[in-house]
């Protein structure tokens, strides 16, 4: 009878005669970097560039890693509500616009209203840049690089250059060029919502790409702003506009960058995506569990390979991998199995210091009493949150045996975690710094982001106390 009872729930797999769950886990190659293949193509309509053919760096194997990365965090509740939180918390209360003057020996800030700066407001309106900023914030948290594109508009012969609009260029669309041979840099980005889908884009916008190690020298010495040391000469090459890139710092990195927090899909994601999948499962069918059996996705396409059954066969491939779960099933299910020996095979990555089994097999002690896998549960969320450098206390979850955090202690977390943000934050301004050398705006106006002011009500006096500094 136990023959007929295989579920399959998406990834996951339940066998019922044996009480063994399976999870077909993601192989984590998708992270590895490996020797690339560049995609040539041919600039759309409205690039700025006039080159005939451009060579671009792939983005992870198979062109696809941003979309890989965002459907991931779609797929856990935890890193996407982390990532929420973390955007937010980069935007702040805002855009802000201020003078710094010292006074008596104390450096104060000024913030300035529309009316004390009408062309920077303005441009502001017209960039719509508080949008800019979310999408930049995003970006940022998620991969540690966003780009933004610095419009010129239709420029005349003799036209001095002038900033008038920035364009937010999203990151799962973005591609950059392959280091040129004689200036030995990347010149060029590409955008497109093609890349990972078509061998070679036919909609690839190219853009030249400022110097991202100086973005402001580079910009002020093509705009003829500066003089270009190769020629001694101030040269405005005259074009509509140049794209720049907003990247974090991360070692060891030239294309494209690989934030820290991305080390959770070597271990902690999968078992965190799995334990809600159980839990549904046994609330919904009332199943006991005895083993926690994990297959890679890629041992499937070997199996198939094994039995002969090719891409196109796609009914083969479902009947082949029901056939193996059932004999899986069997094989774990039964007294005259018992002492039986199970083999699998694994390799271990020496670059990146883990192994890679095909399947593993793990015994369970459970029993249904209502708090299956809460435990476990929370230390997935504690170990995801705290390699996210996002506090659980901030997002209402505690850890710890108490549960319990004072509000003291949630508004100091909240105050430490605005001031760790400066660095993506001075990212999120870079553009409007570079528009206001371009646009010849008063030296002494900078731009901030406001910190988030938390108060609290002192007890019998009515008086309300700020808590943190409001200051940029």
């Amino acid at each position: 009878m136990a023959r007929k009872h295989v579920y399959e729930f998406g990834n996951t797999a339940f066998l019922q005669g044996a009480g063994a769950a399976v999870v077909m886990t993601e192989d984590v190659g998708f992270l590895e970097d490996k020797k690339f293949t560049v995609t040539t193509v041919i600039p759309a309509k409205g690039s700025t560039v006039a080159k005939k053919e451009i060579d671009f760096v792939p983005f992870g194997h198979d062109n696809k890693l941003p979309l890989i990365i965002m459907k991931k965090i779609h797929e856990n509740t935890i890193v996407g509500s982390n990532i929420e939180f973390k955007s937010n918390m980069a935007y702040g209360d805002g855009l802000t616009v201020f003078r710094r003057t010292k006074s008596e020996g104390e450096i104060k800030i000024d913030e300035l209203l529309p009316d004390d700066a009408p062309e920077i407001f303005q441009f502001l309106s017209d960039s719509n840049y508080m949008r800019v900023m979310q999408e930049v914030a995003a970006d940022l948290v998620v991969f540690g690089d966003a780009f933004v594109h610095l419009s010129f508009g239709k420029r005349l012969k003799n036209d001095k250059p002038r900033v008038v609009q920035i364009w937010h260029r999203e990151m799962c669309f973005s591609r950059i060029s392959k280091q040129d041979d004689v200036t030995k840099r990347i010149e060029y980005h590409g955008y497109s919502s093609q890349w990972g889908e078509q061998s070679a884009p036919d909609d690839v916008i190219v853009t030249r790409l400022l110097d991202r190690k100086s973005p402001l020298y580079d910009l002020k010495v093509r705009t003829g702003l500066a003089i270009n040391p190769d020629t001694g000469e101030k040269d405005d090459e005259g074009e509509s506009g140049y794209t720049v890139s907003l990247n974090m710092p991360v070692p060891g990195r030239y294309y494209y960058n690989r934030p820290y927090w991305w080390s959770i899909f070597l271990d902690w994601y999968e078992f965190s995506c799995a334990i809600p999948k159980f839990k549904k499962a046994l609330l919904k069918n009332q199943m006991v569990l005895k083993y926690h059996v994990s297959i890679n996705m890629s041992f499937w396409p070997k199996l198939y390979k094994s039995e002969g059954i090719t891409d196109a066969e796609a009914d083969k491939q479902v009947a082949c991998k029901k056939k193996f779960l059932q004999n899986l099933n069997d094989f774990l299910s039964g007294e005259e199995n018992a002492g039986k020996s199970f083999v699998s095979h694994f390799q271990y990555d020496r670059i990146n210091k883990y192994e890679e089994n095909d399947i593993i097999i793990k015994p369970l002690e459970s029993f249904i009493k209502g708090g299956e896998y809460i435990e476990d549960s929370e230390e997935a969320t504690n170990v995801i949150c705290n390699t996210m450098a996002v506090h659980p206390s901030l997002k209402g979850a505690s850890p710890g045996k108490s549960k319990n955090i004072n509000g003291t202690e949630t508004r100091e977390l909240f105050i430490i975690a605005q001031v760790l943000f400066k660095p993506l934050r001075d990212m999120m301004l870079l553009p409007l710094y570079l528009a206001k050398e371009i646009n010849g705006w008063d030296k002494n106006i900078e731009f901030g982001v406001k910190n988030i002011m938390l108060t609290t009500l002192d007890k019998n006096t009515g008086s309300e106390k700020s808590i943190g500094n409001e200051k940029v």
